[in-house]
């Protein structure tokens, strides 16, 4: 499993607590720049080091007292040997946090030019789906032939007649 799909497993529940009310921003954001400090990573890599040691050397330089939930993710990555993905967990919080707090981009790529009224109808209906406002940016390619591929995050919505000929290819030839 890649370091970034750990990362955004711990970065969403995070987030889900901060959606609940913990605020644990501040500490988290002290905590990764702890971490990111060069001499501090390589204290949290050597083997000859305790991590309750490790645990209390970055808490310290982090202020002093973090709220319980950073303490325990700290504790669990020093562990686990994975505290270098804090720095990676804190920025995907912030970015989660700026998400549900503002409108998605959503990246559409199309064969042909959208009317105003077109793109104004995508945007809404995106906003639909996903419960927040949706801010479009099209791009034109003509390699898709037809329809569109949407962006919104990390998820991809295609419905380009190129994908559609590809999977029809696919079917006839098994």
């Amino acid at each position: 499993m890649s370091t970034s799909r750990i990362s955004r497993r711990y970065a969403q529940a995070l987030f889900e607590l901060s959606r609940e009310g913990v605020a644990l921003q501040d500490d988290l954001s002290a905590v990764a720049a702890v971490v990111a400090n060069d001499e501090v990573s390589e204290l949290l890599e050597s083997p000859q080091y305790p991590a309750a040691l490790k645990q209390q050397v970055v808490i310290k330089a982090a202020g002093g007292k973090l709220c319980s939930e950073v303490e325990r993710l700290l504790a669990m990555l020093i562990d686990r040997n994975k505290a270098s993905l804090l720095p990676e967990i804190a920025t995907m919080v912030e970015e989660l946090i700026h998400e549900s707090e503002s409108e998605l981009e959503a990246d559409v790529t199309v064969a042909t030019a959208l009317s105003q009224a077109r793109q104004t109808k995508l945007s809404k209906a995106l906003a639909a789906s996903t419960g927040q406002s949706v801010r479009l940016s099209v791009h034109e390619d003509k390699s898709i032939l037809g329809g569109m591929v949407v962006r919104i995050g990390d998820r991809k919505i295609d419905y380009s007649l190129r994908t559609k000929l590809a999977g029809l290819r696919r079917a006839l030839a098994s």
